[in-house]
Formats: structure tokens, sequence, C-alpha cells
């Protein structure tokens, strides 16, 4: 059995990295079009072929190294999609890069993009009725951080403490909304830093259940 497994486990690392190649391909080549779909279910497909990997060399070798190892490439290749959508995806407005600021296209994103009050832009988003606008920037910015509530905790014990997940979940968010208003990309909004780490945390309050934090722990053959 040992002898199939270390062959099947080299394979599907292989095609994990032969899936983020294409993903990184589409990044840099000019004319390689990907969708956002497209990267998420590329990025999706080599975790899982990762995962596999990991699992067959643990139950190997008797040691979850490799898994422990699997869990941090989970962790950057989310915050690669994470930075990659919220600052260079056209698809949601992003522009790419640095712009060459201009005294008009400055009063123009303060006027349109930047808010620091909180909660203004989610009570804007219910007053409309707009149930697109709704799903789009209310509940994709719930989402979208809410797999930090499972890989900070499970890659480092520290972040098991409320205080400090929150804290790290906020310099990550700060971070990417102050490269949205250095690159004049989508909107630097208070409350997207709301949302994102409000998100992230009702996934963390999920893992804090000893029999949930136990079942993950379980999937990721760290018992």
């Amino acid at each position: 059995m040992q002898k199939v497994s270390k062959p099947i486990a080299v394979a599907s690392y292989s095609f994990a990295a032969a899936l983020l190649l294409i993903y990184f391909a589409a990044e840099i080549i000019p004319g390689f079009f990907l969708s956002t779909s497209g990267r998420l279910v590329l990025l999706c497909g080599s975790c899982g072929f990762l995962w596999f990997g990991g699992f067959l060399l643990t139950k190997q070798s008797g040691n979850n190294r490799p898994m422990k190892i699997n869990l941090r490439i989970f962790l950057a290749l989310y915050l690669l999609l994470f930075a990659t959508l919220t600052l260079f995806d056209p698809l949601w407005g992003r522009n790419g890069g640095f712009v060459s600021w201009s005294r008009e296209l400055f009063e123009t994103y303060v006027q349109n993009s930047l808010n620091l009050v909180p909660f203004k832009t989610i009570s804007a988003y219910f007053t409309k009725g707009d149930f697109r606008q709704f799903m789009v920037n209310i509940a994709g910015n719930l989402v979208c951080l809410m797999p930090l509530g499972i890989l900070l905790p499970l890659n480092f014990e520290k972040q098991r403490r409320s205080g400090i997940f929150l804290l790290t979940c906020s310099l990550i968010v700060a971070a990417v909304e102050i490269l949205q208003f250095a690159t004049l990309s989508g909107s630097c909004d208070i409350d997207d830093l709301i949302l994102n780490v409000g998100g992230a945390f009702l996934i963390y309050l999920f893992t804090k259940n000893k029999d949930s934090f136990g079942l993950l722990k379980r999937i990721f053959l760290l018992e």
C-alpha cells in the first residue's frame, strides 16, 4: 500500500502545481484572460489535489507534517486570491496597478469611492432596495473573508484567541483598503472592513466550539 500511495501523492501534487501554473499564467501573460469563477475553480482544484496528496503522505508516514505544510499553502493561496480580486480584477472594477495621481482624479475618487463613516454604505444598500447590489456588496463582503475563520486558527495556535484573531483580520483588510486607496482602485470603505472582519469572526466562532474544531482537525489529520 505504501509503495502505491507515494506515486499517487506525487501525481496529486503535480496536478496541483499544474493548476497553479495555469492560474499564474492567466495573471501574467497578456491576452490570457481567466474569469473570477475560473480562478476560483483552479485554486479550489489545486487545494483539493494538495489535500489528497497530503492525506496519502500523512497516512503513509504516520506524520502529519505534510498536511501542516498544506495548511500554510492553503492560507497563502487564499490571501493571493483575496488580493487579486480586490486589487487587480477588472471584473470587480479594479485597475490592476498604481496610477498617476492628479487633483481631479483624487477628488473624484474621494467623492465617489472613499467612505470613513461606519455603516454609511451598509445603510445605503438597505434603503436602495437593489437586491443584486445588496448581494454583491453586502453578502459578498461578509463571505469573502470567512475562510480566515478556519485557516488562521488551524495554522497558528495564537489565532485561537479572539482578540488576536480580530486584530489580524483587521490589519489584513486595512492593508488591502489602503492599497485600494493608493491605486485609486475599487473603493476604500470602512464598511468593507466591518463586513469582512464580521464574516470571518462568524466562522471563527464556529471553530471555537470544541466539537467543530475537533472535526476540522480530523479533516486535516491534525490529531
